[in-house]
């Protein structure tokens, strides 16, 4: 056997351990790919993705499947690979509530999002623990998400309250917790 067919056998040897590492290992070259993966080991979706976020250790994917709304996390791992996280299924919204939402954090790392099921709202308000009210006026699809990152897993930085305002600034949903 030539040096070049040793060369063009072991090239081909190393990329099929490394499709085999990938494979059993979780991996995947992009976060959409992850997101998909995640779903389909749940028997969930597939969903329909309607916005994706970025924060530090990945991305948050928001998505809409039948009467369900979920927000995937996915990681990066490996420098250039991705990692599914949690939560793919989400949950089953109430179509009767003006809003539905669902909130969730992982370390430092929150998250809240929804539905939006009353055409009047233009605006959505969260307050923290804290006394942070943190605002969205632009939706994606009728969806909402919210991110923020505490401090050290601070309690201040928990989710405390909603609020959905229609045009004029009138409540049209409000909830606390």
């Amino acid at each position: 056997m030539t040096r070049t067919n040793k060369i063009i056998r072991n090239a081909i040897f190393l990329v099929v351990l490394f499709l085999l590492f990938m494979w059993r290992s979780g991996l995947y070259f992009t976060p959409l790919s992850a997101h998909e993966s995640s779903e389909r080991s749940i028997h969930y979706g597939p969903s329909e993705v309607v916005h994706v976020e970025d924060f530090d250790k990945g991305k948050y994917i928001l998505c809409r499947y039948d009467r369900w709304i979920s927000c995937n996390t996915v990681n990066r791992a490996l420098f250039f690979l991705w990692r599914f996280g949690n939560q793919p299924t989400g949950f089953e919204y109430d179509a009767t509530k003006p809003i539905d939402y669902t909130w969730g954090s992982s370390y430092q790392y929150y998250k809240l999002y929804g539905i939006i099921n009353d055409n009047r709202v233009e605006k959505i308000e969260i307050t923290l623990g804290n006394g942070t009210v943190l605002a969205q006026t632009e939706f994606y699809d009728g969806l909402f998400l919210f991110t923020w990152k505490a401090e050290d897993n601070d309690d201040d930085f928990f989710f405390k309250g909603i609020r959905a305002f229609d045009s004029e600034g009138k409540i049209i949903f409000q909830e606390e917790k």
